[in-house]
């Protein structure tokens, strides 16, 4: 049997064929949004007037509609985000104008000894560089290496004095070289783009620590915009909205498990209950723990914080287990150089964590570096 979230949607195949259907509204080929799951597991759905629950046997007249978009809408979408991606490049680059025909791609700018060049449809000059893109090609020259026009001289393209040197008229037009077999690039006079990582290979990515702090920091916003200041929240119970609810976080640190029971503010009922257990090889962490069971209490995706990058470093507050002669669990309360001194005294050598007999298990309190 298909399995059913609060959340999903659910197209109707045939409405003659379930009881009530037709009687409450419900259309055939129509899609409306499952509210409730009752006892047995079945979906409960909901229109605008009424809802409707489904025997056994009727299931095989719905389906599950996934909202996920297609392979080709996907590739659609990249597509377009990549056009967006290129205009801004360029505006970024001093364009003032730039028309769909005319517009360079990331591929025709290139980076030759620490500065960045964009190609251009002219004729090469001092100052440029070119490549030499086609099968004809002086003697002495590479096809698809970059050669700077630093000097005009006789008919000479290679090295010269240390320098590569190329001749203007000898790249373009001798030989039967013609625009279309040799590509020019001017310098970008503004040098190296700090906020475009796909031109700028200096700037460092995110450590996985950075990485591992951005989504501790999501899943406390994730829990806030749902429950908000208060100890409860409003949800849709069925066909009731606007429902009063208040979650209950049940944490159990030892077994690295956490449970959320949502119950009716008033009728004091337990109406959702989400779960969730450390994976042996993750470490432990509170706020993202809540944040994975309150989500599939409610049928929300979630699957961003389940796949929760781990931290590799030590930080000041991380809970880590140390399997030397015995076995001890250490909490960090200060770092210096590279020494991690520890709550009951003593310090280890930060390196340490590469190896394996040290492993991180709970980061709830660490203070990371963002």
């Amino acid at each position: 049997m298909t399995k059913f979230n609060v959340g999903d949607k659910v197209q109707i195949l045939d409405a003659s064929k379930i009881s009530y259907a037709i009687k409450g509204g419900f259309k055939t080929g129509e899609v409306y949004p499952v509210t409730q799951i009752n006892n047995s597991g079945r979906p409960v759905i909901e229109s605008k007037t009424d809802h409707l629950g489904f025997y056994e046997h009727e299931l095989k007249y719905i389906q599950k509609v996934s909202d996920k978009p297609t392979k080709n809408q996907r590739i659609t979408a990249l597509e377009n985000e990549v056009a967006e991606l290129k205009l801004i490049v360029h505006e970024l680059l001093g364009k003032k104008s730039i028309e769909p025909s005319t517009t360079n791609t990331v591929e025709d700018i290139i980076e030759f000894e620490g500065q960045q060049y964009r190609k251009v449809d002219r004729v090469a000059k001092v100052g440029d560089v070119v490549i030499f893109n086609s099968k004809i090609h002086p003697h002495n020259a590479e096809p698809n290496k970059p050669y700077i026009v630093n000097r005009e001289t006789s008919n000479v393209v290679g090295h010269h004095d240390e320098e590569t040197i190329c001749d203007v008229k000898f790249a373009i037009y001798d030989h039967g070289r013609t625009p279309e077999n040799v590509d020019v690039y001017e310098l970008i006079e503004e040098g190296l783009n700090p906020h475009n990582p796909m031109l700028d290979e200096t700037i460092e990515p995110l450590t996985p620590n950075k990485q591992r702090a951005s989504i501790i920091e999501k899943s406390k916003t994730f829990i806030k915009n749902i429950v908000g200041e208060y100890d409860t929240f409003r949800t849709t119970i069925g066909k009731y909205k606007d429902q009063c609810v208040r979650p209950i976080f049940h944490v159990n640190e030892k077994k690295r498990a956490i449970a959320v029971l949502i119950y009716g503010a008033f009728s004091k009922q337990l109406i959702f209950k989400g779960i969730t257990k450390c994976n042996p090889n993750d470490v432990f962490n509170e706020h993202i723990g809540k944040a994975i069971a309150l989500g599939r209490a409610l049928g929300l995706d979630v699957s961003e914080f389940e796949q929760a990058v781990q931290p590799t470093e030590f930080a000041i507050g991380q809970i880590f287990e140390a399997k030397l002669t015995e076995t001890h669990i250490e909490k960090i309360v200060d770092i210096t150089g590279d020494k991690c001194y520890v709550e009951r005294g003593g310090f280890y050598w930060t390196n340490r964590i590469q190896e394996d007999d040290f492993c991180i298990i709970n980061d709830t309190n660490a203070k990371y570096e963002v």
